[in-house]
């Protein structure tokens, strides 16, 4: 029996393609909150009450706000936390730095996951008592769930800001100063800090809590930091653009369309996760019909080309 093939019109498939469109950029939206949510819920519930610190940009904003309750008059309302606030006002400056380097109009999404997750830190409320009673179960549920709404929010297309911010801006003006040595710094100055608060455990705590976090969130997101791309442009100055604007080294070679019989220009390059968009822009400004595809799984060998 011959199976009924239903033919679209041309406005059909574009009706259809378009809904499609607006169906997964909503999609990115919700799924990219909802990790948030977690993330804050973490923080404030189960990580907050036992007094312990992300090392991270958030883990910053935690430091700022506990030097501003200890050593000002500042008067919060109970359990309201001070943290997201103190993130935004630091994602503020790291905003305008990428968007001085990059010359674009910074994501929306990113704007909005960073209101958000602002929010969400603000509004929800810390347990007076933990709700996890044993520091080291709270360490680990705590990482994971945080690790897990951050990855979540990567995996869908957003960004909480903070590191990704500093990631970008460094790749792009600092190349040698990896996002590595930022997170050091930044977890040496709030480890310090609770060294100097609390004490050894409390340190421990923190540093088990930020380790596992890290390990969700690489899981969860399956990315690694380079990616290979495979070009296949009309135009040979791409691969010279790329070469200049990026200062990365490419393999190229001559290809031929199987169907059209045209001859197409084919190299592949490794990237930082971060040039992604850049290495986007470069090829989309030479040949607006090239075709990109991206590898996240790279073998050791292959690292040489970068």
């Amino acid at each position: 029996m011959l199976k009924h093939i239903q033919n679209y019109t041309p406005h059909e498939k574009g009706s259809k393609m378009k809904n499609k469109k607006v169906y997964n950029i909503l999609a990115g939206y919700v799924g990219s909150l909802f990790g948030l949510l977690l993330f804050a819920v973490a923080i404030n519930i189960i990580i907050v009450p036992h007094h312990l610190y992300s090392g991270t940009l958030t883990g910053v904003a935690q430091v700022v706000e506990a030097i501003l309750i200890t050593y000002t008059p500042l008067e919060l309302p109970q359990n309201f936390n001070l943290t997201g606030m103190a993130l935004l006002l630091m994602n503020i400056p790291l905003m305008i730095m990428v968007l001085r380097v990059t010359n674009k109009t910074l994501p929306i999404k990113s704007v909005v996951n960073i209101i958000f997750v602002t929010f969400a830190l603000s509004i929800i409320p810390i347990p007076e008592e933990p709700l996890i009673y044993e520091t080291l179960t709270a360490t680990i549920v705590g990482g994971a769930i945080a690790g897990f709404g951050a990855g979540f929010t990567l995996r869908c297309g957003g960004t909480g800001g903070g590191s990704d911010l500093i990631g970008v801006y460094c790749s792009i003006k600092y190349p040698t100063f990896t996002v590595g040595k930022v997170s050091l710094i930044i977890g040496a100055f709030v480890y310090s800090y609770g060294l100097i608060r609390y004490d050894l455990n409390t340190v421990i705590y923190s540093a088990l809590f930020t380790t596992i976090y890290a390990l969700t969130l690489d899981h969860t997101y399956y990315q690694n930091i380079k990616t290979s791309a495979l070009i296949f442009t009309k135009n040979p100055d791409a691969v010279s653009d790329v070469m200049e604007q990026l200062g990365r080294g490419a393999t190229c070679w001559e290809g031929k369309g199987a169907y059209s019989g045209q001859h197409t220009h084919i190299f592949t390059t490794v990237i930082s996760k971060y040039e992604v968009p850049r290495l986007k822009r470069i090829i989309t400004s030479t040949d607006p019909g090239a075709f990109i595809v991206f590898n996240n799984k790279i073998e050791r060998m292959l690292l040489n080309y970068s």
